[in-house]
């Protein structure tokens, strides 16, 4: 394609970020931490996404997520021969690959640096507030560890408007169980300012990389969708933390600098675009395959998962509202509502939507999500079938000869005269 052909020959992206290199030594102090945290006395608490990780740091724990661990199995090459272990013991292999490639590491006691497994866990901490499948996971964690586990149910709600008063009661009196729960089980004190201090650095974390986000806003978008997702891990592993809240500070620093400079992700930006859900994490540079055609992704909804507002005053009670007010639980409708007012405020062109097939928990709605955007703002859609974690059956050239159509369909309707003049 002409267009392709006139943005590879010049500079697809800016210079590597500068907090890439912060981001790099938090990961790796990170690893050193989890791997020391026994013989520090710190209790490792294996955690399912959207469960208070606040709690943790409260106690001092260091939290291990086995999703973000399989993600990091997938990027250095390893998910594929962990997740045909987890299929040997008689998981099916259309399970989430996050918890396929986990038990892989369970059954194989490896991982994804220097072949050494993560610390087996003294606590496990689950809630189905981001998948249902997420606490029989967990169970089947706590088998193999025998150890301790604690499960906070959620209410199935789709934001804090539609939150009744015993649901959050509900909900905040099981947080506060779990302050006893580790005490039980740690030997340590349940310390408020301690909790209030950590939830005063986990909501400025949140309230910076909802100003990252706002500034996706410009043109051309200062970041590639990479970034966002590489970016994330402090803002899940490590909120609550000092470390964190300084990261997206150098970070948002950095990116207002590129806002204020014009300088973009793709120079010469032709196409805005919306990303759903997951990252390939095998693949990520697939998300840099679009940008030799000009085209950026400028928003999407799994980078705005992990953050959310949280008052210091009232611990207990913000825990409750934020973690309760999970908008990917929304329904198809509600995603398509947040997604309709993006397209709008973030200039977008179309979605491309990555139907992740060990998830149908959410990529079930990715159909209606798009015929609503085609139907109410014109928005064309790209569907391509592809797994977040396990790279088999992943077929490279057929994924990226559709998004050669789609970006023809972009072409042929932003700039119909330029493309009738080749």
């Amino acid at each position: 394609m002409e267009a392709r052909q006139d943005q590879s020959a010049t500079q697809v992206k800016p210079g590597r970020l500068a907090a890439s290199a912060t981001l790099g030594m938090l990961n790796e102090k990170y690893y050193q931490d989890l791997a020391n945290a026994k013989s520090d006395g710190r209790p490792v608490v294996w955690v399912t996404s959207m469960a208070p990780v606040e709690m943790v740091y409260a106690f001092d724990g260091v939290p291990f997520f086995p999703e973000n661990y399989a993600a990091l199995c997938s990027s250095r090459k390893i998910a594929s021969e962990l997740c045909e272990a987890g299929v040997a013991r008689g998981y099916s292999q259309d399970l989430c690959s996050y918890a396929l490639c986990t038990f892989g590491v369970m059954f194989e006691n490896r991982g994804a640096l220097d072949d050494e497994a993560p610390p087996a866990p003294d606590i496990l901490l689950a809630t189905e507030g981001a998948c249902a499948t997420h606490p029989k996971w967990w169970e089947a964690i706590q088998r193999f560890y025998n150890c301790p586990l604690f499960i906070i149910d959620t209410a199935y709600t789709v934001d804090s408007a539609t939150l009744s008063d015993h649901q959050k009661s509900y909900y905040a009196a099981q947080v506060e169980e779990f302050a006893y729960f580790m005490e039980n089980h740690t030997g340590k004190s349940f310390n408020m300012d301690r909790l209030r201090d950590v939830v005063s650095l986990s909501d400025q974390a949140s309230e910076l990389w909802d100003v990252i986000d706002d500034l996706r806003k410009a043109i051309p978008t200062p970041i590639s969708q990479i970034d966002v997702f590489t970016c994330l891990f402090p803002l899940v592993t490590l909120k609550g933390t000092k470390e964190a809240l300084d990261f997206y500070k150098e970070l948002s620093d950095e990116v207002k600098e590129r806002v204020a400079n014009g300088v973009g992700f793709v120079p010469n930006e032709r196409f805005r675009l919306i990303w759903d859900l997951f990252p390939i994490y095998h693949n990520m540079r697939l998300l840099n395959y679009f940008a030799e055609f000009g085209a950026a992704f400028v928003t999407d909804l799994y980078g705005n998962a992990f953050s959310g507002r949280l008052d210091a005053s009232d611990p207990f009670g913000s825990l409750t509202e934020r973690y309760l007010s999970f908008f990917m639980r929304a329904g198809s409708w509600g995603k398509a509502e947040i997604y309709k007012q993006r397209a709008r405020e973030y200039h977008v062109d179309g979605i491309v939507l990555h139907s992740n097939r060990c998830c149908r928990y959410y990529t079930a709605e990715q159909t209606d999500i798009g015929n609503i955007l085609k139907e109410e703002l014109g928005l064309p859609a790209l569907m391509f079938e592809a797994n977040m974690v396990d790279p088999r059956g992943y077929d490279d050239a057929q994924v990226k000869a559709r998004i050669d159509s789609f970006i023809e369909m972009l072409e042929s309707r932003k700039y119909p005269k330029q493309q009738g003049g080749h």
